[in-house]
């Protein structure tokens, strides 16, 4: 009878070690971010898949200094979407959007959804990047906001989120 026990716990010590190193398939994971601005202030507005409480980090750069203008964490409620107004005075500040998904600074339920270092995103995402934290693979969510305005007499315009900064088309050409 000891050799029987034996034999079930070993069996069922094998089978939940092998249960704890199961890896996650890759998880979709969609954001979707624009925004409109003027003279005086900014508005954003996120869609995504992220569950409610998904924190996203939200920069403006200076893009003649490299400087942090603004920089604020924004949550998603229960339909995975945000929206952020920002009174900033503009001007004639060249500025780029910054909008990040960081897996480490996100509730434990949507870490085990998308991994501690976000191990589980899966690689199509806009704006999907691959770093190193903790000497640890480490992949997130970057996506740039280009500031386009409509026409050279307005201090106004659209904020256009995507994987990598847009170049602007000048007039003419």
């Amino acid at each position: 009878m000891k050799k029987f026990k034996m034999i079930c716990f070993l069996a069922f010590a094998t089978v939940a070690l092998s249960a704890c190193t199961i890896k996650k398939p890759p998880q979709n994971l969609a954001i979707h971010a624009d925004g409109s601005f003027d003279s005086k202030s900014i508005g954003i507005k996120v869609d995504s898949s992220l569950p409610k409480d998904a924190k996203l980090s939200l920069i403006f750069q200076d893009d003649a200094s490299k400087s942090i203008v603004y920089k604020t964490t924004i949550k998603t409620d229960e339909k995975g979407s945000a929206y952020k107004k920002i009174l900033l005075d503009i001007n004639n500040k060249k500025l780029t959007g910054l909008l990040f998904f960081k897996p480490e600074e996100q509730p434990i339920a949507i870490q085990d959804k998308f991994g501690k270092y976000g191990e589980n995103i899966r690689s199509n995402a806009i704006g999907y990047s691959v770093g190193k934290k903790n000497n640890e693979k480490y992949m997130y969510i970057k996506q740039y906001g280009t500031f386009l305005k409509f026409g050279k007499l307005r201090n106004s315009g659209n904020i256009i989120y995507y994987k990598e900064k847009i170049k602007p088309i000048k007039e003419g050409k």
